[in-house]
């Protein structure tokens, strides 16, 4: 019985010291008071990616964008219209992603940093303007057993249209 307890008190410790309360990731999510509500968004977006390990952290503060706060961080979730980034913060973020960080401009994040076109750049395009229409599912084979009982749908969405495209290193 001595030695089962024992082993216990050995084990336990071991157990837990190779445990850790700490998420997988760590995102930090710039957003600003725009009207895309980027606070809203974090509200919806933390609690499901919380549960499966990715702890999200919210700012509006461009200064953010540093060296040693996006050290803390494996990567950023941008989702704001922050129209300019000063040299320094834009010397933070290319360091972080070229250090191998993530980087995640969601929606309206093309519309950021414009005045720098390697941000532009590290985005893929700058925003250029809305659009907007009805897309229609095309079935191509209507007849292939996957198909079937399956007639389409049609959905209503905001399409974004990009200029300054990146074409290095893409593949579309």
């Amino acid at each position: 019985m001595f030695r089962h307890f024992l082993t216990l008190v050995v084990l336990i410790p071991l157990v837990t010291v190779g445990y850790s309360a700490e998420p997988e990731l760590k995102l930090l999510f710039l957003g600003d008071n725009g009207h895309h509500q980027p606070s809203v968004r974090f509200k919806e977006l933390e609690p499901a990616l919380r549960s499966r390990g990715i702890h999200l952290t919210y700012t509006d503060v461009p200064d953010d964008l540093n060296r040693e706060t996006l050290a803390r961080y494996d990567g950023l979730v941008l989702y704001a219209n922050i129209d300019a980034i000063t040299p320094a913060q834009e010397r933070a973020l290319l360091d972080f992603v070229g250090d191998g960080k993530g980087f995640i401009p969601l929606h309206c994040a093309t519309y950021c940093f414009r005045n720098s076109g390697d941000v532009v750049d590290l985005m893929g395009g700058q925003f250029f303007k809305h659009g907007g229409r009805v897309f229609s599912t095309e079935i191509a084979e209507p007849n292939h057993p996957v198909m079937a009982g399956f007639s389409g749908f049609r959905s209503g969405d905001e399409t974004y249209i990009h200029t300054k495209h990146n074409d290095r290193d893409r593949t579309v």
